[in-house]
């Protein structure tokens, strides 16, 4: 069998990983017959934290020109806000690194990125909280609220 190409490669090794670290915060052994009784709840991750760790993965990976940077935002995984998350950053990133360096850059792409994350989802899901306002009325055809009798 041929190995598989260097990026599958990387985003298989990016996948087990992160399988990984999800079994390790949720404290999964693989057994029950150790447990006593019920354990605590597993962490789960907030919205914010979920944008953070895509829109900062993906972020990094097209500031530093990798082989999969080239992806469209669905193939990511990306909404079309946490997309606008990270052109931002990318570009204040790419600002810096003409007037420092890398690092530097790097530090000003993780800031943007949480920041833009965290304003994004301050009032909940794109579906949630202010998002959507509440409708007395159940919407009619095509979408449109039914006009009142």
């Amino acid at each position: 069998m041929r190995p598989a190409p260097a990026a599958p490669r990387r985003a298989i090794l990016a996948l087990a990983a992160a399988c990984a670290i999800a079994a390790a915060l949720t404290g999964c052994s693989g057994t029950d017959d150790d447990r006593s009784g019920p354990g605590p709840s597993p962490r789960t991750s907030s919205d914010t934290e979920i944008c953070i760790a895509l829109v900062g993965y993906w972020s990094k990976e097209v500031f530093l020109e990798r082989p999969t940077s080239g992806r469209d935002f669905m193939q990511k995984g990306l909404s079309n806000g946490q997309n606008a998350i990270l052109l931002e950053a990318v570009d204040a990133a790419r600002k810096e690194r003409k007037r420092t360096d890398t690092d530097a850059a790097l530090k000003v792409l993780d800031a943007h990125v949480e920041k833009g994350c965290e304003e994004r989802y301050r009032h909940g899901k794109p579906t949630e909280g202010i998002w959507r306002e509440p409708s007395s009325t159940p919407p009619g055809p095509m979408g449109s609220a039914s006009p009142s009798p």
